[in-house]
């Protein structure tokens, strides 16, 4: 579809992102979604949808960050995790202290942070990874399960320590 400006662009993606959401809506009341088994460090494909600002969009893998009391409800609390590329400085730490690098295990050297990156041998690649990530622990959200489409995989437990420490750093709680 054509469009005359970015504003009309605009409101045609949030009304295709309201008919998803009723969508959603609806899924969200069957006791199959209520009831789905997630737990704390896992990933999982989630639909954001069409969002404002410098929101996070679209479908995208979001790791699980409630605890598994929260995530026996309906709901649960996940981050954002997104493309590293861009988003790593020259000595290989991601840009913000809040971010925390996942190495896939791609050969694709278009799908790494840079090429020919060195992974450190004490990190974790992950294979459900397409390319190399950053888990954005200030993009945290509050969200259905009804969102959720697909299980990727689990993070490692001292990954996790690590993005424990990275969402204390989000709050600023010692």
């Amino acid at each position: 579809m054509k469009f005359n400006t970015k504003l009309e662009e605009q409101l045609f993606n949030l009304g295709i992102w309201n008919s998803e959401k009723i969508k959603y809506h609806l899924k969200a009341n069957h006791n199959k979604v209520k009831h789905m088994r997630i737990k704390f460090g896992q990933v999982w494909y989630c639909d954001l949808g069409y969002n404002i600002g410098d929101e996070k969009n679209k479908n995208r893998p979001i790791l699980i960050v409630s605890n598994n009391s929260i995530n026996n409800s309906g709901k649960f609390v996940g981050v954002c995790i997104t493309d590293a590329q861009g988003k790593i400085s020259d000595s290989n730490l991601p840009n913000e202290n809040t971010w925390y690098l996942l190495y896939s295990n791609t050969h694709d050297q278009n799908k790494k942070y840079k090429p020919n990156r060195i992974i450190p041998s004490s990190a974790i690649q992950y294979y459900f990874l397409e390319k190399d990530s950053v888990v954005q622990c200030e993009e945290i959200r509050s969200l259905s399960k009804a969102r959720l489409s697909r299980y990727m995989g689990r993070l490692h437990d001292n990954d996790l320590n690590f993005i424990k420490i990275k969402l204390k750093n989000v709050f600023k709680i010692l």
